[in-house]
């Protein structure tokens, strides 16, 4: 059995995909990469490797559904979801066997090394981005996570992400962990948003959690990815006739939701789906305000959908109940945008200290950019768990 599974749901984008398993299949023996692509073409007859599992679920399924029927297919002792252009550290693996001898069932890594493809093009400012790799400082810190509270901020400040909590895509998650989820909840991934259903339910069932400030995983962003399409202001639209929602067939939407599509409110949905299925005590609820404020001041054209859901809201409970949680969920995303605004300055007048590198054109690039990084850097300390 290995130490590591490595999973890379895809479909369509095998231009992305090809040099990130190339890139993964030149680590170590002790990796078992799964290839699930829903594309209509088979593109990966050339690509024979022993190490290399390539799944070909029926075209036409959901994300959720292709993640759930890559992850049947594992083997290994932990799991690790990765998209098409992502790279991961040679270091995983052992970051992998060492949670297992602490008895971790799950891991949280940061995310201080970004890749940006030559064809992610930010509206903005596309020069400061397309084609670089961006570097913050780490410390290679190891410690455990409370789980809990990861998953009450996430729920307070819902439609924002993941943010603490530990995830399978891009962090690690033990099998036994992901096999006592399936068996109260029927599947890790759920929603329409994969990486947030699945990170609440880890973050519930997770017992003994390690937040390790390390670049195991160096997120990709690509022009054909949702980080993508969001920073050239095409991530959002009607929501049934959207790519990524119509294999959804028999989707139910939450009347509480804004019904169209976009970050805060896929993410949204997924996240409170996910807490519906989640019994703590006290219970984790989400900050309907904080979501409807996001709605009402970046997505002008889809007001309509946002004051239909509030409405539905003051018939579930009440006009104060909206009027309270508007109000404080409106103060809270103005400090939110405040703060967006500054990143962006430092970003465009040059006064951030993150360190950038051009011209990296490839993943392969990336990958050997990287790893120069990682090898000058801080490891992982595993003693002060």
């Amino acid at each position: 059995m290995p130490a590591l599974s490595l999973i890379i749901p895809t479909h369509e984008r095998f231009r992305y995909a090809e040099g990130t398993v190339e890139t993964i299949l030149a680590m170590g023996d002790d990796i078992e990469l799964i290839v699930s692509d829903t594309s209509a073409e088979n593109p990966w007859d050339a690509i024979v490797h022993p190490r290399l599992k390539v799944v070909r679920p029926t075209p036409g399924i959901s994300v959720v559904d292709n993640f759930n029927i890559a992850l049947s297919h594992a083997t290994g002792d932990y799991v690790c979801f990765i998209g098409d252009d992502d790279l991961v550290a040679p270091e995983i693996v052992d970051i992998a066997r060492r949670a297992q001898v602490l008895d971790a069932d799950a891991v949280r890594f940061a995310f201080p090394i970004l890749f940006y493809w030559p064809d992610y093009l930010h509206r903005s400012n596309p020069e400061a981005y397309s084609g670089t790799v961006w570097i913050s400082g780490y410390s290679g810190q190891v410690r455990t996570l409370d789980t809990h509270a990861a998953l009450r901020e996430a729920a307070n400040k819902v439609g924002h992400g993941v943010f603490d909590m530990p995830r399978a895509y891009c962090g690690l998650v033990a099998r036994p962990l992901i096999e006592r989820i399936v068996a109260q909840h029927g599947a890790l991934f759920g929603g329409v948003s994969p990486d947030i259903y699945s990170a609440a339910l880890i973050a519930t069932h997770a017992r003994k959690t390690l937040d390790i400030d390390f670049p195991a995983v160096i997120l990709g962003a690509s022009g054909a990815s949702t980080a993508g399409q969001s920073a050239a202001g095409r991530h959002v639209g009607a929501l049934r006739d959207n790519a990524h929602i119509r294999p959804f067939r028999d989707l139910v939407w939450h009347p509480l939701v804004p019904e169209f599509y976009s970050v805060p409110t896929v993410w949204g949905y997924s996240l409170i789906r996910a807490l519906e299925q989640i019994k703590l005590d006290p219970p984790v609820k989400p900050n309907w305000g904080r979501l409807y404020a996001q709605c009402l001041l970046y997505y002008r054209p889809y007001w309509s959908f946002t004051f239909q859901a509030m409405r539905n809201f003051v018939r579930e409970k009440s006009l104060p109940a909206l009027v309270a949680t508007l109000t404080a969920g409106t103060v809270a995303e103005a400090g939110w945008a405040l703060g967006r605004v500054w990143r962006r300055l430092t970003v465009r007048f040059a006064v951030t200290k993150d360190e950038r590198i051009a011209g990296v054109d490839t993943i392969a690039a990336a990958a050997k950019v990287s790893d120069g990084i990682i090898a000058a850097g801080p490891k992982p300390d595993f003693y002060r768990t």
